[in-house]
């Protein structure tokens, strides 16, 4: 098993043995502490639940965050439509400014 390694993550209070390729350990380990915030946020509003139900739970929130990153944002889909507006009224600003220059000469 050249160029892998494992990595000790703690999930929820137990600690897993989890193997990596090396240079992946602090992604990796990032991921964890990503799964252990919203598992200490579900904790903190559901009380007392099941550990398989706090993991389920888990796993949902952080596939629909994949899911968002993975969609274009409202906000990236508003930019182009921005970009759409200035390139539509600076060719408006311009003809109107040749039909004013002409009008002026008349």
């Amino acid at each position: 098993m050249s160029g892998q390694t494992t990595v000790k993550i703690t999930i929820n209070g137990t600690t897993y043995p989890v193997t990596c390729n090396e240079g992946e350990e602090d992604r990796l380990i990032e991921s964890s502490n990503e799964v252990n915030k919203v598992i200490e946020d579900l904790s903190s509003v559901s009380g007392m639940v099941g550990e398989t139900r706090l993991l389920a739970m888990t796993s949902l929130i952080l596939a629909d965050k994949l899911i968002d990153n993975k969609n274009p944002s409202e906000s990236q889909l508003n930019i182009t439509e921005i970009r759409d507006f200035i390139d539509w009224f600076s060719k408006t600003t311009t003809r109107m400014n040749k039909v004013a220059k002409l009008l002026e000469n008349k």
